[in-house]
């Protein structure tokens, strides 16, 4: 692990499943520091996903393509653990690509490291559970958002959520998350 990160993960496990956990140590040394250039991959359709990631810096996007063009399917920032996520748990090739939007560096560990984290005990099997969980929330309330609220409300919610880098993406790659066209995009922008 890079020495400039040894904490972030634990700071994420604390402020989401608190401080409780006495397995840190398993966790905090398995993982290994990888940087990413601007638009390298972390993930390619049709790979197996091996690696769990958490940002440290940057940010990414989950992507599909779609009839030759790509879709957005989540943006993750700066504090948040990403992976083709199904593709990792069910060790089948990944239906999607995780892009770098930006700069990124990340914390990862393979999953045959995890696996065998998850099998030293109780705690360390919880840990894990609650991360997943933590996972399934967020895509839980990307869905409802995409359900209930406007396109207008999507977007000044996720302004709010990371105002500085919603600044630097392009506005198709915004516009993929939202769900619309980037022309409905620049209306709402000039609008607010």
């Amino acid at each position: 692990m890079n020495p400039r990160y040894p904490d972030q993960p634990r700071a994420y496990k604390n402020r989401t499943i608190g401080p409780k956990s006495d397995q840190w140590q398993s966790f905090s040394t398995a993982f290994e520091y990888v940087e990413y250039s601007k638009k390298s991959f972390l993930t390619r359709a049709g790979e197996l996903e091996n690696y769990l990631y958490f940002i440290v810096e940057g940010g990414t996007s989950s992507l599909f393509s779609k009839e030759g063009r790509e879709v957005c399917l989540d943006l993750w920032f700066a504090d948040h653990f990403v992976s083709s996520y199904v593709a990792f748990l069910t060790r089948q090739p990944s239906q999607i690509f995780i892009q770098a939007l930006f700069s990124t560096k990340t914390l990862r560990i393979h999953y045959d490291v995890l696996q065998k984290i998850y099998e030293q005990d109780d705690e360390s099997n919880k840990v894990g559970r609650l991360f997943a969980e933590g996972l399934y929330i967020a895509r839980t309330q990307r869905e409802i958002r995409l359900l209930s609220q406007t396109a207008e409300e999507r977007y000044l919610d996720l302004l709010q959520r990371q105002p500085e880098l919603v600044q630097q993406l392009p506005v198709k790659t915004i516009a993929s998350y939202l769900g619309i066209h980037p022309e409905s995009l620049s209306r709402i922008r000039k609008q607010v």
